[in-house]
């Protein structure tokens, strides 16, 4: 089921090849594919399906932009970023309900934790894709998409889900 809503929802949005994709296939031997979704915002997401969802804001950036961004995404899905996630809740989520039982401070206090880890690990596997793509499409090519989406007020916490875009372009 965790597979299979995704492909669902995703019939509403259109799906795009092209020569880039192509080369990106071959080049990683992963088989995935690409729909647009209608939003003028920039961003990309991958799903468990290895379906990478690019907005058409991101698609208007050009070739380049696209490309970059999807070969963030192809670094969650080589890296298997989102079976390692659903694992990692699981096991917190399980033995959070076990310690509720035994001592209801323990249990929440896990669940306190795990949500800390889960968004440390989050970004660890941001730092990951960025690795990854950077080595795809060139350093250069891809830190240029990172930089023109670089806001110098964003801030980090330990609740963020991604690190700020001048944390990623120091890691790369």
């Amino acid at each position: 089921m965790y597979f299979s809503v995704p492909a669902i929802s995703l019939k509403r949005y259109r799906e795009i090849n092209g020569e880039s994709l192509t080369d990106l296939k071959l080049r990683t031997g992963l088989e995935f594919s690409v729909r647009v979704k209608e939003d003028p915002l920039v961003n990309a997401l991958s799903l468990p399906n290895n379906v990478i969802v690019v907005t058409s804001g991101l698609v208007k950036e050009g070739t380049e932009s696209l490309t970059s961004a999807i070969a963030h995404e192809l670094g969650h899905l080589q890296g298997r970023h989102h079976l390692k996630t659903f694992i990692l809740l699981l096991g917190i989520t399980s033995i959070s309900i076990y310690l509720l039982d035994v001592d209801v401070v323990l249990g929440l206090g896990l669940m306190l934790i795990g949500i800390v880890l889960v968004r440390y690990v989050s970004r660890h596997f941001e730092y990951s894709a960025d690795r990854f793509a950077a080595e795809l499409v060139g350093r250069e090519r891809y830190t240029r998409l990172l930089a023109l989406h670089m806001n110098p007020r964003e801030k980090s916490s330990p609740l963020s889900t991604h690190p700020t875009v001048l944390n990623r372009l120091k890691k790369i």
